[in-house]
């Protein structure tokens, strides 16, 4: 389902038939400003312009009045005086409010926005600067010296055509006698690695420091020759299948399937690094024909459950008898929920008790310990390699065994096991490097390591089928993921450290224009699309399409970051507790905007629920803007989950055929205080409170949010668990269910009264998520 035919207003087309109240708070809030603004906001609507704009202005000079509302009623005055075709005073309006940093930042945000596009009218140019919200990628130099690398290519190679070089790291190797043939400096331009097509098997990590930098006249660029597709592998081809030679295992199998099961030795390929079933970045993984094959489980779906905990240090009963026929597995693992389901582990199990039906678990232990009644299943059974396409893994004869799916031919099926357990590329210190549409595959490891350094750039590259994360970025300003598709991984998409949360210096990182989906097939909590580490500040992501995940989609942790003009869908599939985008757990994380995303059909969770967006744990001042929530919610949680911040606010958003559309959980002001006392002597700091004025205020109101302008379309509640004490104006309810994408292929409508009356913004549909570039991945879905 996509939004590219119509900004949002298209959406009223039916707001404007359906539209049947504006909830209690915003006709008669007990607030005397936000009475007069919801006045104000319908003397607009109904052209009584100069009420509105008398009350616009008594509200926007109102001492008492909160900030959200100033705001609005600036906002309103500038709408108000736009009605009267009198520019220079909307303009006026909106410098008032950009230059007040009392107000909320992201109305600041719009009201510089608004005055940029006005300038640009007045300049004859068109009001949407076209690369307004895209990253500014790095301009490549017409001239460059340029290195050839060939697969295959022999010893010797010069990096001429016609004598390409072998690998990346002969290309690294090329550059830096350059360099020093020409004291250090680089050829006018730099340097552009062009790659040819074809597999280049990768045993040990491309290194690149600071000395195989460049500039930005003369970066250096590893880039894939035009039209054709390098691929960095890091796995093994398995060729030599045969049956299974011991008949005293084969006879252990199911007689349904017995025949049918293979072996391969790793010794004769070369495999000495036989690696962990379950342990992260050391697992091997089987592929046929690219699909990853099943480490042979029980149950073949879904999850058994544990009985009771006899030993809190990991004595575990079982139902029914069915772990009673391993008492001779020698490896067999459980991957489970163990005391929350928003946290999973791999477990190993040291002593089977068939008797007593119990499992005694390997340390370490579990980190949140043992309930019962929780979720596992296990795998690495050789005894349950029944089903087609599940394998397993014999460290103690270094072999594995494969039952194939029908119809494949072992001779010419391409099977593939991942060995490389070390990034494929690391860059350590080093600036304006570019790695550009190559592929990254097979790995038990991360893909590309970036530390320290500035302005490097990973476009349009495929990191697929790897075990641990595919980009992780650590320090360093200004580095880019753009462009990336990124699926089938053990771990994450992203992670990402930059900027300094204590002195609030931006890393100005960007992801942008990529797709990921199928992650967290190992690790299937906090392993989200992108993480946006614990200390960083002033990061971006935007434009992505992120779906298809166990657990959350984003996790962003620090100050000052942009989440914007994303797609995220069924996210949250198999743990609970979580968002499609998580917060937690600091109340100075300020600064963070997540405006412009539509997040739909994220219904998960099994006791508490999921979110579209959820701020757990004293997250507070957070901007959720502008942004269309469908499907969103369930159990206890709504579209958006407030879970013990305050201040935080929900403005402009259109929620759609959600169970509930805001949900809370209140601490009261005892725990508020209590667990952010910690946190004060830190918000005096001058630097912050000049920041965030409202840090001031760390100790009021809490649990308070405000929730302004929104769209509530077939919601079966609007706020639940709010107590009332919400601050709520200007929002509007429909009265049946919104048939969206009927609504969306209708031409864009003009601005509607119904929704001037709630001083609704356009939302820019048709800009959320990748768009086309030619540094762009292909999807190879």
């Amino acid at each position: 389902m996509k939004w590219t035919e119509a900004s949002v207003w298209a959406v009223t087309v039916a707001v404007v038939a359906l539209i049947v109240s504006i909830p209690a708070a915003a006709k008669a809030p007990g607030r005397p400003a936000a009475r007069t603004l919801a006045q104000a906001a319908a003397d607009l609507a109904e052209g009584r312009l100069d009420a509105a704009r008398a009350g616009f202005q008594k509200v926007s000079r109102d001492g008492a009045a909160a900030g959200f509302e100033r705001s609005l009623a600036l906002l309103g005055l500038a709408e108000t005086a736009l009605a009267r075709k009198d520019a220079p005073a909307a303009v006026a309006a909106w410098k008032q409010l950009a230059g007040d940093a009392a107000l909320p930042l992201i109305h600041r945000d719009v009201a510089r926005g608004r005055i940029a596009r006005t300038q640009r009218v007045q300049k004859g140019l068109p009001p949407r600067d076209p690369g307004e919200h895209r990253a500014a990628l790095p301009t490549l130099p017409d001239r460059a010296a340029v290195l050839h690398v060939a697969p295959g290519a022999g010893r010797g190679g010069d990096g001429t055509p016609a004598r390409p070089l072998a690998s990346l790291a002969a290309a690294r190797d090329a550059i830096r006698a350059m360099k020093t043939s020409a004291g250090g400096k680089l050829p006018a331009g730099g340097v552009r690695v062009m790659i040819r097509g074809g597999v280049y098997p990768a045993a040990q990590t491309l290194a690149l420091t600071a000395e195989d930098s460049g500039t930005a006249d003369a970066p250096i660029v590893y880039r894939a020759a035009a039209g054709q597709t390098p691929v960095l592998d890091g796995g093994i081809r398995i060729s030599a299948w045969r049956p299974v030679s011991d008949a005293a295992r084969r006879a252990t199998l199911d007689p349904a399937v017995r025949g049918r099961v293979v072996e391969a030795s790793l010794k004769a390929l070369g495999v000495a690094a036989l690696g962990d079933p379950t342990a992260l970045r050391r697992r091997p993984e089987l592929y046929c024909r690219g699909r990853p094959q099943t480490l042979a489980r029980w149950p073949n779906e879904g999850f058994v459950k544990t009985g009771r905990v006899l030993d809190k240090k990991g004595k575990l009963q079982y139902v029914g008898d069915h772990p009673g026929k391993w008492l001779d597995e020698p490896d067999v693992r459980l991957h489970g929920y163990w005391s929350r389901d928003w946290f999973d582990e791999y477990q190993k199990v040291a002593t089977i008790d068939a008797a007593g039906r119990s499992l005694t678990i390997a340390p370490p232990y579990s980190h949140y310990g043992y309930r019962a009644n929780r979720r596992y299943y296990a795998v690495n059974v050789f005894r349950e390699l029944d089903r087609p396409g599940e394998w397993y893994l014999d460290r103690r004869n270094a072999t594995i065994y494969w039952l194939p799916g029908e119809g494949v031919d072992l001779a010419k099926a391409p099977t593939t096991l991942s060995v490389l357990a070390k990034p494929f590329v690391r860059m350590d210190g080093a600036r304006h490097v570019l790695l550009l549409g190559l592929t990254f595959q097979d790995a038990r490891g991360d893909g590309i390591h970036i530390r320290g350094g500035g302005d490097c750039l990973v476009g349009g590259c495929t990191l697929r089928r790897l075990g641990g994360d595919a980009v992780v970025v650590s320090g360093g300003r200004h580095h880019g993921i753009f462009g990336c598709t990124m699926h089938t991984l053990g771990c994450g998409g992203m992670r990402v450290l930059g900027g300094e949360i204590k002195t609030l210096t931006p890393g100005r990182h960007v992801v942008e224009n990529c797709t990921v989906y199928d992650i967290s097939r190992y690790k299937r909590t906090y392993t989200p699309a992108v993480l946006l580490a614990r200390g960083g500040c002033g990061n971006r992501v935007a434009h992505c399409l992120f779906e298809r995940m166990a657990s959350s989609a984003m996790r962003v942790e620090g100050n000052d970051h942009l989440i914007e003009l994303n797609a995220i869908r069924h996210a949250v599939r198999e743990s609970d507790d979580q968002g499609g985008l998580d917060m937690w757990g600091n109340p100075l994380y300020r600064g963070v905007i997540v405006r412009w995303n539509r997040w739909s059909d994220i219904r998960g969770g099994t006791h508490c629920g999921a979110a579209g967006v959820r701020l757990d744990d004293m997250i507070s001042s957070v901007a959720v803007y502008g942004n269309i929530f469908e499907r969103c919610g369930e159990r206890l949680f709504g579209g958006v989950q407030i879970h013990g911040g305050k201040g935080n606010l929900v403005d402009n958003n259109i929620f759609l055929d959600c169970p509930a559309a805001v949900s809370f959980s209140r601490w009261g002001r005892d725990r508020w205080l209590s667990r952010t006392r910690r946190f004060w002597q830190q918000a005096r700091d001058p630097l912050h409170l000049a920041r965030y004025p409202d840090l001031a205020r760390i100790k009021d109101d809490p649990d308070v949010s405000f929730i302004t302008r929104n769209v509530f379309a077939g919601c079966k509640k609007i706020l639940i668990r709010d107590g009332g004490i919400q601050r709520t104006v200007l929002n509007a309810t429909m009265s049946k269910p919104l048939n969206a994408e009927a609504v969306l292929k209708q031409a864009a409508l003009a601005r509607s009264p119904h929704l001037r009356r709630i001083l609704f913004e356009p939302i820019p549909v048709d800009r959320i998520g990748p768009y086309p570039h030619a540094w762009r991945a292909a999807e190879s879905k």
